[in-house]
């Protein structure tokens, strides 16, 4: 869990870096203003107060300078939902608001010492490790005024870094990693387990399976309206990608080299959104080529777009009304699709729907027929077990000769990567002596037991915290972190477009 959520972030950050550095251009752009009715629509309400478009443009006209002045992690822990561009902005600013108000609320505001003190210590104002005035000036003669911001802007941007800093202090300070927990994970993915394992396979029970004529009406039936064909879309797509050459790149300098493409991209944006009729056009005068996808389902998308699952997730977000996408990031650069046409999801006849409900009546037959197995057997080893023997032995007696793979570690599975992913799958940890209930796998079933668990090293379990301890508790903290932001939306609401919690 703590892996998937650090990659999340990681990801997270990247595309707001990309994109963060054209946010002026986007902030204002009217065709973004759908959120809401103009600077005065109201969003939501947070501790009960409304909170209007307007209030939430004025904190995103500040990414960009939370960039400039290095505070990644303002980014990183703040913009806690949402897959498009407008959704991670509008999460960063309403966390924002919330973390003004609590740090309100628990005395750890800032003061004007404290931000003068915090500005004079960022290396963007420094010469030789000390505060140079000079750059101070000349970053507010060229970067804030030309960009519509002030010195008060900046002292703003400052004080949320410490008051995130103060919040962070006060969660993460309260929660380390429990030593346990760190060495409960270790044990888990490096301890040698020794399994005997049974398996149940399809292939031994379709033979017996039969659906009738009868069967298959009275399936049809109950479930003719939800027995439909599946809902096509066509888009069309323009692409900023890397060339050949750059995909070679290191990934640092990959970075470097999206950065145009994400300007091109928004430049692009700002166009059709405005006018999305205007899409082919647009693409041809700023010498774009455009794709045209055949229509394509969700679960099988057109071979132009296949290579990018996000891409055919986002078609089936536009609509009528709105059928230009926000900016897509994908592996090598980013996209922006039209809309062009919806085939709408059909009834199907008997006819047309007859292969479809044979596959799921056979898959339910054979997932009960296994589930009864595999409970009969249980049973009769479970009974062998208690006369006496043990798990192999009874399970033999039940007729099921168990496989007894050499002893492995889920960190280093070796020829058993399998049975690994479905233990870590399915949160398999068993005592010595435990069996497992029955569980899925891609044709059939298993059971697994424990027959034993060899010691850890100790020497090399003291060189791994060591090493790994640090980590894992910096990330341990960041979840809870987010979980406090998490519990306090709830409190304190959240916007519509992310699901309204309480509005105080």
């Amino acid at each position: 869990m703590l892996d998937s959520i650090r990659k999340r972030q990681r990801t997270l950050l990247l595309i707001i870096t990309f994109i963060v550095i054209v946010a002026f251009g986007w902030i204002y752009n009217p065709a973004s203003m759908r959120r809401a009715a103009g600077p005065g629509g109201a969003i939501g309400k947070l501790d009960g107060r409304t909170i209007t478009i307007g209030e939430i443009q004025k904190v995103e006209r500040n990414i960009q300078l939370a960039v400039s002045l290095g505070f990644n992690d303002l980014l990183e822990e703040l913009a806690t939902d949402g897959r498009t561009r407008d959704e991670q902005f509008l999460s960063f600013a309403w966390n924002l608001l919330l973390l003004r108000d609590e740090a309100k609320r628990l005395q750890i505001e800032p003061t004007a010492g404290q931000i003068r003190d915090a500005e004079k210590n960022l290396p963007r104002f420094e010469t030789n490790n000390q505060f140079d005035p000079t750059k101070y000036q000349q970053f507010v003669d060229t970067v804030l005024i030309p960009n519509g911001l002030s010195a008060a802007d900046l002292d703003e941007v400052v004080a949320d870094h410490l008051r995130l800093a103060g919040i962070s202090q006060l969660v993460q300070g309260s929660s380390p990693l429990p030593e346990a927990i760190f060495r409960q994970q270790y044990e888990q993915t490096h301890q040698k387990v020794s399994l005997a394992i049974i398996r149940f396979k399809q292939t031994d029970f379709e033979p017996s399976i039969e659906v009738s004529d009868d069967e298959i009406r009275k399936y049809y039936d109950q479930h003719k309206d939800v027995l439909r064909s599946p809902e096509k879309r066509q888009i069309e797509l323009v692409s900023f990608l890397l060339n050949g050459d750059q995909k070679k790149l290191p990934e640092a300098q990959q970075v470097s080299a999206k950065k145009p493409l994400a300007e091109q991209a928004d430049s692009f944006a700002q166009t059709v959104l405005q006018n999305p009729a205007a899409f082919d056009q647009a693409a041809h005068e700023k010498g774009l080529q455009v794709l045209q996808t055949e229509p394509f389902t969700l679960q099988e998308p057109d071979q132009a777009i296949a290579q990018e699952p996000g891409l055919a997730r986002q078609a089936f977000n536009l609509t009528t009304e709105n059928p230009i996408s926000d900016i897509i990031e994908g592996k090598d650069g980013f996209y922006i699709m039209k809309l062009t046409k919806i085939d709408p999801s059909q009834p199907l006849s008997l006819e047309q729907a007859k292969e479809k409900i044979v596959a799921a009546i056979k898959a339910e037959k054979l997932r009960t027929a296994i589930e009864a197995k595999a409970k009969e057997v249980g049973e009769k080893i479970e009974t062998e077990m208690h006369n006496g023997a043990d798990f192999v032995q009874a399970a033999e007696k039940a007729g099921y000769k168990p496989e007894t793979p050499a002893p492995f570690a889920l960190s280093n599975p070796g020829g058993n990567a399998e049975i690994a992913t479905v233990m870590a799958i399915n949160s398999v940890d068993l005592a010595p002596g435990g069996t497992s209930k029955l569980l899925e796998e891609q044709d059939g079933g298993l059971i697994i037991h424990m027959l034993n668990k060899e010691p850890i090293d100790e020497q090399k379990y003291e060189e791994y915290k060591k090493a790994e301890y640090a980590q894992q508790n910096s990330r341990y903290e960041a979840v809870a972190l987010r979980e406090w932001l998490k519990a306090e939306q709830q409190r304190a609401g959240r916007p519509p477009i992310f699901g309204q919690g309480p509005t105080g």
